[in-house]
């Protein structure tokens, strides 16, 4: 199935107000996949230049035809608690600042928006619940990709549920001007869809997928030190993507000889640990720095990693991917991308994530922060056996595939042709 091509006025903002993380390479793929479509791109975003100058080679001519980048910065801090990222008042100017420099980037290119995409989505629904506000604030069609919709599991009519749902902010997805309602995590669909009162559509995962032409100086370090072990390896510290579990597991294994080598680098997140959990980082760093601990990699000094070549560089070092995420219910393209290098994934049992290593058998499971099982998962995965004993039978390619580039064609395709067949003379221009 390939996807219909527009023609050339339809025209999408995309709009984060987000950076750092995916949030690059989401933008980078989105524009290069409404441009592959034939449908035209306002970027929208803290660094549209840099998005525009890293767009694929592709058969566009000029691009100044086809895409049209306006910056916007605007605080993710919450205004009544600078410490979360959500309130009532943050919600409502972040729509405010989006509905503004959407009507700018209008005015300097001269294209209207036939749909506007927010590629955050969660960001424009928490503590919002009246429908109006995109209407007040935007006045185009919309839609948007929604990344943490786990909630919906806990869909009832108890109070605490109507309560988490209206901080959630679902209602205001029956917003006449929503045109749809985009998701990563499949498995609420039906449940959204009747929230919203608006077809609910699969979104690919997607992830940069840039072959490094060499080894970088890191990669170097660590293929030196695992020195022929196997390699079970973490980019990007955080206590939701079980980076403790990931250290006591080095620990044990160190205690048991295992033919292992760990690694965690990347950005050391200190903000999600506790006093005692950073610690214990402190400690096993000071271990492994001195060699008393020599089957582990543990940089908390490093920087954000860039997605792309210098990213895969190091990733493509690991023989097991760690994916064992704590306290997290979503998707995440960590499994996109070991499925396109083929590196088999280790994952918390449950939720998005382990459902979907154990349906496409990408790896191998075990129960959250569990360190016995963890260690038995480990050699399980590296010995390529399943949960019953047989052979895993990966299949990345089909995983592959559902999360591709040519996927989100198809997505962006069908969903940008009947979002725009929807009139929109009706829609006042925010101001």
């Amino acid at each position: 199935m390939s996807a219909p091509t527009p023609s050339r006025h339809y025209t999408v903002a995309l709009v984060d107000t987000r950076w750092g993380g995916h949030h690059p390479t989401y933008l980078r793929e989105f524009t290069a996949s409404l441009l592959r479509i034939g449908a035209r791109a306002q970027v929208i975003c803290r660094d549209p230049s840099g998005i525009i100058d890293s767009l694929p080679d592709g058969p566009y001519g000029d691009l100044s035809r086809h895409v049209h980048g306006h910056r916007l910065i605007h605080r993710n801090q919450g205004v009544i608690n600078p410490h979360r990222d959500h309130d009532p008042a943050s919600t409502l100017l972040r729509w405010k600042a989006s509905g503004r420099a959407v009507a700018a980037a209008e005015q300097a290119s001269g294209w209207r928006a036939d749909l506007v995409f927010f590629c955050y989505l969660d960001s424009y629904l928490r503590f919002a619940p009246f429908p109006a506000i995109p209407s007040i604030f935007l006045g185009r069609p919309w839609s948007g990709l929604y990344f943490r919709n786990a909630h919906l599991a806990d869909h009832d009519a108890r109070v605490g549920s109507m309560l988490r749902r209206a901080a959630k902010g679902d209602r205001i997805l029956r917003s006449a001007g929503c045109r749809a309602v985009c998701v990563l995590d499949e498995r609420f669909n039906d449940t959204l869809r009747a929230l919203s009162g608006h077809p609910v559509v699969s979104f690919p995962d997607m992830t940069d997928e840039t072959v490094p032409a060499c080894r970088s100086e890191a990669a170097q370090r660590i293929i030196q030190q695992a020195a022929g072990r196997r390699i079970i390896g973490l980019i990007s510290m955080e206590k939701r993507k079980g980076l403790i579990t990931l250290l006591r597991a080095a620990l044990r294994a160190h205690q048991n000889n295992e033919p292992w080598f760990f690694v965690a680098t990347g950005p050391f997140h200190q903000h999600s640990f506790s006093h005692q959990e950073l610690q214990f980082c402190s400690d096993v760093a000071k271990r492994a720095a001195s060699g008393e601990i020599d089957n582990l990699y543990f940089d908390t000094s490093g920087d954000r990693i860039p997605d792309g070549a210098p990213f895969n560089s190091i990733f493509t070092t690991f023989d097991l991917v760690w994916a064992a995420y704590e306290g997290f219910q979503g998707s995440s393209n960590a499994l996109t991308k070991a499925s396109a290098f083929h590196i088999p994934l280790l994952a918390t049992a449950g939720e998005c994530i382990g459902d979907r290593v154990e349906h496409h058998q990408l790896g191998r499971t075990f129960p959250e922060a569990d360190v016995d099982a963890c260690i038995e998962a480990i050699r399980a995965a590296l010995a390529g056996t399943g949960p019953n004993g047989t052979p895993l039978q990966p299949r990345f390619d089909a995983y592959h595939h559902l999360h591709s580039r040519q996927r989100l064609d198809e997505v962006f395709g069908y969903f940008v042709t009947s979002a725009a067949r929807s009139p929109i003379a009706h829609w006042m221009p925010a101001r």
